[in-house]
């Protein structure tokens, strides 16, 4: 899936090691260089190398192909000299080369080889702190960039995250502001619109302390589509307005933003509480003037979608839907903002009276929903795979540099000292990787379930509404009624069970029950005490997905669901007298794999008992306190 984001943040990741990085306008440094290596006495053995390091940086965004011929012959000759530190920063270079050429499988692999290097030089302990910090903050954020690029938004926090310590640390205020700015992003491309907030009020903050006006306008822009989203109007209006003034200054240097902040202008006077069409028409107008080749072609699809609106909002039917088709058709792939476009399309043909082009937008809408959330899911789960194999990586190296310091150790009282201060650290460490691998646990679980609701709310609002007037336009077709009718049934039906609202007023049982209801040879029984937990929502997601795969794969003539909820736990039990399936030797499937993580991270327990032929039984549990 293809996320759209009107600022292409991964760039403006800049970081101490790069904003101090070489800049000569004049070109006599390499000229100097260059000279230097066509002398009589030419730069032999290490001052050699280092010549054709500082060269490579040199050309890094003048001259490609001169940064990676100089780039090879630094690393060829850094194995003869020793030159690890060297070898660390040229490998970076390649990884930054082959980034701004969109090759990303490759830059991510000097960037890690780089990465590798780093260990090397912490352990080898003849290298400053500030070398230390400058090389592995450049190389998270970079790693960081690529991820956010792919698309791959908690890889990208995971990695600009473990940049933040050493921006702390050293009071790099600008460095944390576009930290956060980057992790708000990302975040509210994944619809956790709570994290974004939070994370984009601390680039504000920090933006302010470096008295960095750009920043502060880059957030505000965020901030402010969020406040007007949630429909906050008064505080969406401040906050959109405050970034206006800087971007309507500087509309020459920032072209792009400057139209997307005219697009957010049009949306805040399309709104119920603040409504005044002719001024979003005004902003409107004045995004479309700026449309050119040089516009990212995101920011040229949501101009076109805001014009969209303000013709719907004026009632120009086929004008809107002109408009919708160009946001539409302007890129190639399909994005998320295309399911808005298409459900507009739908309310705009309904007007026009086109019952056959509302039916196939609706489709279409429905149809990229379900893509979008499916791609998602399994996204999520491949990147959390990705996070845990590296946390495992680290806590190796982290095993081995204790280790090889307690070679050095002597005395047996100094290393009886050291092994019980490794061990603190060792469990602060682990106790503090934890609590990250949650908080990434928590935000993943936030963002699905706010994408579970906003299908839900989507499919029965949007979709609800548009098929209800679709049954009045061919009250003449028995058939084609009776078609809609099924559709608004099978609708309602999935819309409901995403996310039930019974699970929010009445609890999991009421909810579970509802569900299995709906379920072929399913019944549903209920111990304990009936209240409503804070991890209602977590459980019925798992406990939706075990069910489902019971009704799916176990080929069941009986399949019993029995609930228990007590002060300390909630228990869930399923059986089947199915197929059944080898425990042992039958490889988990990404969705069983993720309810396993799921339930580690609640600290809970998920036990499958299951033999071919004779069903299976699924015993869930997760801890209350």
């Amino acid at each position: 899936m293809k996320v759209i984001r009107y600022l292409s943040v991964a760039v403006l990741f800049v970081l101490p090691s790069l904003a101090n990085a070489y800049n000569d306008h004049r070109n006599a440094r390499v000229d100097s260089l260059e000279a230097a290596l066509r002398s009589k006495q030419p730069p032999k053995g290490r001052d050699l190398v280092l010549c054709y390091e500082e060269l490579t940086r040199g050309y890094l965004n003048r001259d490609g192909a001169k940064a990676e011929a100089y780039a090879r012959k630094a690393l060829s000759l850094s194995y003869r000299y020793k030159g690890m530190a060297v070898r660390q920063s040229v490998l970076r270079y390649l990884g930054l080369l082959y980034y701004g050429r969109n090759q990303f499988d490759r830059a991510l692999d000097y960037f890690h080889h780089s990465l590798a290097l780093t260990d090397s030089m912490v352990q080898a302990g003849n290298y400053s702190k500030e070398t230390i910090d400058d090389a592995y903050s450049a190389l998270y954020g970079s790693i960081g960039n690529v991820y956010n690029m792919q698309d791959q938004s908690l890889l990208a926090i995971e990695f600009y995250q473990r940049a933040l310590p050493i921006f702390e640390r050293n009071g790099w205020l600008e460095s944390q502001a576009i930290l956060y700015h980057n992790v708000g992003e990302l975040y509210n491309s994944m619809n956790n619109e709570r994290e974004a907030e939070r994370n984009f009020l601390l680039a504000i903050e920090k933006a302010t302390s470096a008295n960095d006006s750009l920043l502060i306008a880059m957030s505000q822009k965020g901030l402010g589509k969020i406040l007007n989203h949630r429909g906050d109007i008064p505080q969406a209006k401040q906050t959109i307005e405050a970034a206006y003034a800087y971007y309507h200054s500087h509309q020459d240097e920032e072209k792009s933003d400057y139209a997307v902040i005219l697009c957010e202008l049009t949306q805040l006077y399309l709104s119920q509480s603040n409504r005044d069409v002719g001024k979003a028409r005004r902003f409107a107008q004045e995004a479309l003037s700026l449309t050119d080749d040089d516009l990212p072609l995101e920011t040229l699809a949501y101009i076109y979608a805001v014009l969209c609106e303000v013709e719907m909002a004026q009632k120009n039917w086929q004008k809107a839907a002109d408009y919708c088709h160009k946001s539409i058709n302007i890129d190639p792939n399909d994005t998320y903002d295309d399911v808005e476009c298409y459900l507009h399309l739908a309310e705009i043909y309904l007007e026009l009276g086109d019952a056959s082009k509302t039916q196939e937008a609706m489709h279409r809408a429905y149809g990229l929903m379900r893509q979008f959330s499916n791609e998602n899911y399994q996204s999520s789960l491949s990147q959390m795979e990705v996070i845990y194999e590296t946390e495992k990586k680290q806590a190796a190296i982290e095993k081995l540099r204790q280790e090889n310091r307690w070679m050095w150790i002597g005395g047996t009282l100094v290393a009886v000292v050291l092994l019980l201060a490794a061990l603190v650290f060792a469990l602060l460490w682990r106790s503090s990787r934890l609590k990250k691998q949650r908080e990434i646990m928590k935000a993943t679980l936030d963002g699905e379930l706010s994408e579970r609701v906003r299908i839900a709310h989507g499919l029965h609002d949007r979709l609800g509404g548009l098929l209800s007037a679709l049954k009045l336009k061919v009250h003449d077709s028995q058939e084609a009624s009776n078609m809609v009718d099924e559709a608004i049934s099978e609708m309602r039906n999935v819309a409901h069970h995403l996310l039930p609202d019974s699970l929010k007023r009445y609890g999991l049982r009421t909810a579970l029950r509802e569900f299995c209801l709906t379920l072929p040879h399913t019944t549903f029984a209920f111990m304990g005490s009936d209240h409503t937990t804070v991890r209602d929502e977590a459980i019925y997601c798992m406990a939706h997905e075990l069910i489902n795969n019971a009704v799916k794969h176990a080929a069941a003539k009986h399949i019993r669901v029995q609930l228990l909820i007590d002060e300390d736990i909630v228990a869930i039990n399923i059986s089947d007298d199915g197929k059944g399936f080898d425990v042992d030797h039958t490889d988990e499937g990404f969705g069983l794999r993720n309810i396993r993580k799921r339930v580690n991270d609640l600290q809970g327990q998920l036990l499958i008992d299951s033999t071919v032929g004779m069903g299976t039984e699924i015993n869930l549990e997760i801890p209350l306190k």
